[in-house]
């Protein structure tokens, strides 16, 4: 929410009906294409896209409800990936992100409106942290490896 503008026009719901607040219509935008999203008091949600609500969570939520962990969640396209697998993709192996090194080994915790055919999106948390993996010649590369390990 930080990094967006401060106006207050868009409402956002918790899954009962009940208002979370209001939001700027950028972040409200992004914040459902994203489904994932820190609030300026430290609070994280998570979108219910079939609901069309947020949830305030701990850890944020993947498809079916997979707890999505930075570095190690993906989303994918589950008629190539199936939901659970384990991946491993050997070109994001050692990419550090907030001091922590990825293995290169990654769960299929989720899907997405942009997750079509042979397309990964890798959990990473905050934004400005998609640098790390445009640095590692993954940032929307094509010819990237990816091995179903289970």
């Amino acid at each position: 929410e930080a990094e967006y503008p401060t106006s207050r026009s868009s409402p956002l719901y918790l899954a009962d009906g009940q208002l979370l607040g209001r939001f700027s219509s950028a972040f409200v935008r992004a914040f459902r294409v994203e489904a994932a999203a820190c609030l300026k008091d430290g609070r994280r949600i998570s979108y219910l896209k079939r609901a069309n609500r947020a949830q305030v969570v701990d850890q944020f939520l993947g498809y079916g409800g997979h707890k999505l962990t930075e570095l190690r969640s993906i989303a994918v396209d589950p008629r190539l990936i199936p939901l659970g697998s384990v991946v491993y993709i050997p070109q994001a192996e050692n990419v550090t992100v907030d001091g922590r090194t990825s293995g290169g080994v990654f769960h299929a915790h989720d899907v997405g409106s942009a997750v079509k055919g042979k397309h990964i999106d890798v959990f990473v948390g905050r934004k400005k942290n998609m640098d790390a993996f445009t640095s590692a010649g993954m940032g929307s590369a094509s010819g990237v490896d990816v091995y179903i390990l289970e």
